[in-house]
């Protein structure tokens, strides 16, 4: 046999005093939201940590590498259209006007009419934007991957020697 409340003698199961029951509910409710409210600020708080973000119990770090300085930024010049003076223009305005440090001007190994920023040594990719931005070049113009592709037109002595290389074709030409 199962165990009952007793009714009262209206039939009907005994009610909570006046007022304990909404209380009781108005506690519940309150308590629920102290905590909604702890828990939200703590996932907000570790999503827009910029030192780093946690995941599943793991912990992810982030480093942010300071931007270098132009004048810490050596930059080939190669000139694509492998005509006119272009790299010797392009180059002596990348030093004079922002500050890079210049290798000697030079021609790419094959005609290439498209303005491209290879990045030679890991890291720059920052410091790529930074000269596509100086330059008014969208930064679709960079090429990313470290090294270079084989089929980039870039002499192999460049390789070890520049940060960045920039290959002026015919819009970088036309604004020299």
């Amino acid at each position: 046999m199962s165990r009952r409340a007793p009714r009262g003698r209206s039939g009907r199961w005994p009610s909570a005093p006046s007022g304990a029951s909404g209380g009781t509910n108005t506690v519940r409710a309150v308590v629920l939201l102290v905590v909604a409210v702890a828990v939200a600020v703590g996932i907000l708080s570790q999503i827009h940590s910029p030192r780093g973000t946690r995941t599943a119990g793991t912990a992810t770090t982030t480093t942010t590498v300071p931007l270098l300085a132009p004048s810490k930024v050596t930059v080939q010049v190669l000139n694509g259209l492998i005509s006119g003076s272009l790299s010797s223009e392009w180059s002596a305005k990348l030093k004079d006007t922002y500050g890079y440090q210049t290798l000697p001007p030079n021609n790419v190994t094959r005609a290439d009419t498209a303005d491209t920023i290879y990045i030679v040594k890991a890291g720059f990719l920052p410091e790529a934007q930074v000269l596509a931005h100086q330059l008014a070049l969208p930064t679709s113009v960079i090429v990313p991957s470290v090294p270079p592709p084989a089929s980039a037109p870039i002499p192999a002595t460049v390789l070890h020697q520049a940060d960045l290389v920039l290959v002026v074709g015919q819009g970088l030409a036309s604004k020299a």
